[in-house]
């Protein structure tokens, strides 16, 4: 269950979803489904299929400025100049749903009986 109110969630989420779709056209998908071969994708087949620490902490993700500037570098390198120009929004977007997760983590330590995934 997450401890983030569902309602200020989608009040962030909402309106940037509604804008990257936007200009999507008939019969076209905002996101990719599946494969894509011209594309470095989540869906490519991997080297290596375990995770480690660094999987986890990739440096555009520590600041929400500069995984705005990554974002919106990769859009346009992928032919999405209209997502691009979203890449702000995202950034702000990550950096309200911090502030969110943050307020919502409890005060007290945790028990020692509980285990705390992050």
């Amino acid at each position: 269950m997450s401890s983030i109110d569902d309602g200020a969630l989608r009040a962030l989420a909402a309106p940037l979803f509604d804008a990257l779709i936007a200009g999507t056209g008939q019969g076209e998908v905002p996101f990719p489904l599946g494969p894509n071969p011209r594309l470095a994708t989540y869906y490519a087949q991997r080297t290596r299929t375990t995770m480690g620490l660094d999987d986890f902490l990739a440096p555009s993700c520590l600041d929400a400025g500069e995984f705005g500037a990554r974002l919106a570098t990769h859009w346009r390198a992928h032919g999405h100049p209209e997502l691009a120009a979203l890449a702000p929004q995202v950034a702000d977007a990550a950096r309200a749903l911090h502030a969110l997760y943050v307020a919502a983590r409890p005060e007290a330590a945790l028990s020692p009986y509980v285990y705390q995934m992050f």
